[in-house]
This record gives structure tokens, C-alpha cells and sequence, in this order.
């Protein structure tokens, strides 16, 4: 497709309009990643606390962060195509593209492979998916599943598809796609209810959340384009459904069969709805006092540290339960160490990786990305 061709598509003027750093999204995504770890290690794994307390509160609440997976989706949706449309009329839009996620992606998912394929027994088969990008459809294959890589294989798979669309589509066309991408997931999973199927791991199963941060970067896209926001009640209507829909599930769990797998599609649309309706309301309210929290120095460091932490706290997890002489499950004390332990060592670990592994491939980008002509502006790294 021609640069002139493009131009036609996007309309009007070639000028590309930076996206503007958005600090609040930094602070999402480190709750995310917060939510994600406690998750790991507040529920998922320990057995239910028998005393009640603050153990069994955090036990409760943390069960609910494994939706931090689905918050990430909806950022990464949201800011992969506000910078995909940006820089939709440049010649090398797609070395570009590539280039960045190889950047940003393959150092530290590299080393995780490797420490898996060194440590964990049996791994090869799914560091081999792992590296073709294909690690959530390891159980059809009956190989293990060793680490987090199944999120990174969805949005790569997404990825693999999704720049063409937005090079070849308008901002109103690529809005239908998004409505359309995320209907058809939810259709899917109904239909795959019917069967009593309710693993959600497959990209066709769980790409409504990249198709609804997708459909937030267009909306704002135009804002930022003509000045008009339009009317944004639908965002206060995704919230309202999603919560109804979280709430059903909550209520109505059925045990096997196609009723439950009924309650995990209304779940997991309710979810999608939740996180994508937050995000819109913090990316439009971005800036006012009332989003301070998000624009914190807590939030926003481990918004920065957000991918390794994912990648790595999981294995120090195992590490410290390998090696660690005290029951968890039988001393208040031990179950604070273990928490306290894995969260400096994650936090110690993602700083070494930020230093040493991130930032010098991030460096890497003078070397390999394709400067635009001197008219559209210097290049801008995101």
C-alpha cells in the first residue's frame, strides 16, 4: 500500500500527532502487575487459611488479581494502536513496528526461556512453543505448561494481524473491527459454552481485551484529531454491564457442564468490560487531581518494572518454596517471610533487568528503527 494510498485512508493531512505520555497508565499498569503477584502467591499458591484474619481477607482479594492478565490486554490494546496509527503513513511502519516489540519483548523473554528450558525438567517442548510464540495451545499438544508465556503468545498472535488492519483502515472503520473483534470472542465463548468448554487460553477465546483497548485508542484518536469527544455514556454503560455480568458469575457457580461454562463467559465478559471501562475513565479524566493516585510514585515504579516482574516473580515464587525449611501454611511469621522475601527479591531482580537487560536493547533502537523524513518531525521512542 502507498504512502499517498494511506494518506487517503487516514484522511487529510500526513502529519502524525505524538501520542502524549500518559502517566496514569503507568500507575494501572502497575496495579496490574501487583495484582497479578498477589494472586501468585496470596491464592493461588496456598491452601484456603482455616483461621480468619488478614490471611483470609488477602486470600479472597487476591483471588480476584489473576484479572490483572486482562488489564494488561486492554493497555497493551489502548497503546499499541494509538502508536500503530500514528505511524501508519511512514514507509516503515512495519520494520518499525517489529523492531520495538522484538526489542521490548525478546531480551527478557529469552532469558526466561532459558532459565526454564536449565531448570524445569521436561521443558524443551514448551520453551519450543514458547519461542514460535504459540505457548497457549501447549495442552493440545499434552506439553506442560512452565511460566506466564501463554498472555505474551496472545498478543503476539493479535499482533501478527492487527498492524495491517490499522494501516489499511480508517479510524471509524478500525472502531467497527474492534466492535467486531470483541463480539466475535464473546460469541465464541458462548458457543464454546454450549459444549462445556471454558478454557480460556486460546487467542480466539480472550482477544476481547486487545479489541477493547484498540477501540479506546480510536475514540481518543479522533478527540485528539477534531476536538470532539463525543458522547462517552458508553463507557458508564460498560461499567454498569460489566458489573452485572461480574456479579451473575459470583452468585450463579454452577459445578460442571455447559451452566458453568456459561457463568466463566458472562465472568470473563464482565471482566473485559470492568478494565476497559477503567482505563477509558482514567485516560480521560488523565491530568485532574482526582487520578493522582494513579500518577504515584509507588504505582508508577512498578508500572516501569511491570513486564519482568510478570515474567520473573512466579519462578522466585518456586525458588523460595524449594528451598525454604518453613510451612507456610502452619506460621503466621513464615507466610509474612515468604510474601516479604519474593516481593524483594522480584523487586531487586526487575531493577537488575531494567539496568542491564531493558534499557541497553531499548538503546538498540538508533541502530535499527527507520527515521521518518525531516517534514514528519524526528522519531520518538515509546
Amino acid at each position: 500500500m502507498s504512502s499517498e494510498s494511506i494518506k487517503k485512508v487516514v484522511g487529510g493531512s500526513p502529519a502524525v500527532r505524538r501520542l502524549h505520555h500518559i502517566r496514569e497508565l503507568d500507575g494501572i499498569r502497575g496495579i496490574a502487575a501487583l495484582a497479578v503477584f498477589f494472586h501468585h502467591l496470596c491464592f493461588a499458591s496456598m491452601a484456603r487459611p482455616q483461621e480468619s484474619g488478614i490471611r483470609l481477607a488477602l486470600y479472597h482479594v487476591s483471588h480476584f488479581g489473576q484479572y490483572g492478565v486482562d488489564l494488561f490486554f486492554v493497555l497493551s490494546g489502548f497503546l499499541i494502536t494509538s502508536l500503530l496509527i500514528e505511524d501508519r503513513t511512514r514507509p516503515a511502519y512495519y520494520v518499525n513496528f517489529y523492531w520495538k516489540r522484538a526489542l521490548r519483548i525478546l531480551p527478557i523473554y529469552v532469558l526466561c526461556l532459558t532459565a526454564v528450558l536449565s531448570f524445569i525438567p521436561h521443558s524443551a517442548g514448551y520453551v519450543v512453543l514458547s519461542l514460535l510464540f504459540l505457548a497457549n495451545f501447549a495442552r493440545l499438544f499434552h506439553i506442560g505448561v512452565a511460566g506466564p508465556f501463554w498472555t505474551l503468545a496472545i498478543e503476539e498472535q493479535f499482533y501478527l494481524i492487527w498492524p495491517t488492519v490499522v494501516r489499511r483502515r480508517s479510524v471509524d472503520e478500525l472502531s467497527r473491527w474492534a466492535i467486531g473483534i470483541f463480539a466475535g470472542a464473546i460469541l465464541l465463548r458462548t458457543i464454546a459454552a454450549c459444549f462445556g468448554h471454558h478454557d480460556y487460553i486460546f487467542t480466539f477465546f480472550h482477544c476481547d481485551g486487545l479489541a477493547a483497548g484498540a477501540l479506546l485508542a480510536c475514540v481518543f484518536e479522533k478527540r485528539e484529531r477534531t476536538g470532539v469527544l463525543g458522547n462517552m455514556r458508553w463507557l458508564g454503560g460498560a461499567f454498569i454491564v460489566g458489573l452485572a455480568l461480574f456479579l451473575v458469575s459470583q452468585f450463579f457457580t454452577p459445578q460442571g457442564g455447559a451452566p458453568e461454562s456459561f457463568s466463566a463467559d458472562a465472568l470473563q465478559t464482565g471482566v473485559t468490560l470492568l478494565v476497559a471501562a477503567m482505563a477509558g475513565f482514567v485516560i480521560l479524566q488523565r491530568g485532574k487531581p482526582a487520578m493522582a493516585i494513579f500518577r504515584s510514585r509507588i504505582l508508577t515504579f512498578f508500572g516501569l518494572i511491570s513486564y519482568a516482574m510478570y515474567m520473573v516473580h512466579a519462578y522466585l515464587m518456586g525458588v523460595y518454596d524449594a528451598y525454604s525449611p518453613f510451612d507456610v501454611s502452619a506460621s503466621l511469621a513464615a507466610y509474612w517471610l515468604r510474601l516479604t522475601v519474593v516481593m524483594a527479591a522480584t523487586i531487586l531482580l526487575c531493577l537488575v533487568v531494567r539496568y542491564a537487560v531493558e534499557l541497553p536493547a531499548h538503546s538498540l533502537r538508533k541502530y535499527v528503527l527507520k527515521r521518518p523524513a525531516p517534514e514528519t518531525g524526528p522519531d520518538q521512542n515509546h
